[in-house]
């Protein structure tokens, strides 16, 4: 209970510190109770951070919660899909939250290689590089491996150090906040706010384990083995552990980037249509054969 406290209280800091409150305030009025929490809990002055000025409310809002790290990134997310709690205007300017936080060390990345799979493996990858994407749960970079005699490039994906047992106390402390509010305010009950959170602590806890993740581009592989333009990237279960992923390097480009994304998605339709009307041609070519082999002869 007391270190619950003492992590709510944490939490109300950061809110305090944040435009995230008087932003969410001007589109819908928060409850009472919170207010009140709030007012408890960041009683020290803050500096307010004058960097965001020249914002608008929608992006000043999204710094806010990727500036509070994953929780709130992960529960800004989950709330954009619901806007019978939070309201349509605030889920829509949730949806626009991305996903993105400086990385940690590469040091740190290759002694959490080197935990799960030991000497032997982590020496097995080369050209291990620097991070090139990191969000909140997890960063990813570029390496070679060596499998069966063979270099291949790879992409592996390493959880944050901690990640697990930080985020499940803040959601937990958030969790018990709701319980309270739903105590206290009868009316809230219709929200099912504990429920809400219980939910993103399961999701995000299986996000956690990139296990789940590379099954789960498996059976899409399996699924899609057969379709034209398909190349889903294959996963080395000998370099992947519940808190790294590795598995094909592919060159892309991200759908943020778009007039880049739409060129090279038209060049993919047009290859994915010039291959399905080839084959229907063959398969047509074929009957025809067929036919005359079978037509009876005068």
């Amino acid at each position: 209970m007391i270190k619950k406290i003492f992590i709510l209280f944490k939490l109300a800091r950061k809110l305090a510190k944040s435009d995230a409150l008087k932003i969410v305030s001007k589109i819908h009025e928060p409850p009472l109770i919170i207010k009140i929490f709030l007012g408890i809990f960041s009683i020290s002055l803050f500096e307010k951070n004058n960097q965001n000025l020249n914002l608008s409310d929608e992006e000043k809002l999204c710094n806010s919660i990727q500036d509070m790290g994953t929780t709130f990134i992960k529960l800004g997310q989950f709330l954009s899909t619901r806007p019978d709690i939070i309201g349509e205007e605030l889920s829509k300017q949730f949806e626009k939250l991305q996903d993105k936080l400086p990385p940690f060390s590469t040091f740190e990345a290759r002694e959490i290689i080197k935990k799960d799979f030991g000497e032997e493996i982590y020496n097995s990858i080369i050209n291990f590089t620097e991070p090139i994407a990191a969000a909140s749960v997890a960063q990813v970079h570029k390496a070679q491996i060596n499998d069966d005699k063979i270099i291949k490039d790879v992409a592996i994906k390493i959880l944050r150090p901690n990640i697990k047992k930080i985020f499940n106390e803040e959601i937990d402390a958030l969790m018990f906040l709701a319980y309270f509010i739903e105590s206290i305010v009868k009316k809230t009950k219709r929200l099912k706010l504990v429920e809400v959170v219980f939910l993103l602590k399961e999701i995000t806890n299986l996000e956690m384990d990139l296990r789940f993740e590379a099954a789960a581009a498996n059976e899409y592989a399996e699924n899609t083995k057969n379709d034209a333009g398909f190349k889903v990237p294959e996963i080395y279960w000998n370099f992947t552990s519940e808190n790294v992923m590795t598995l094909d390097w592919i060159d892309g480009v991200s759908i943020r980037e778009t007039e880049e994304a739409v060129t090279v998605a038209a060049k993919a339709f047009a290859l994915v249509a010039t291959e399905a009307v080839c084959a229907n041609i063959a398969v047509d070519e074929e009957i025809a054969v067929t036919a005359v082999k079978l037509e009876p002869s005068p």
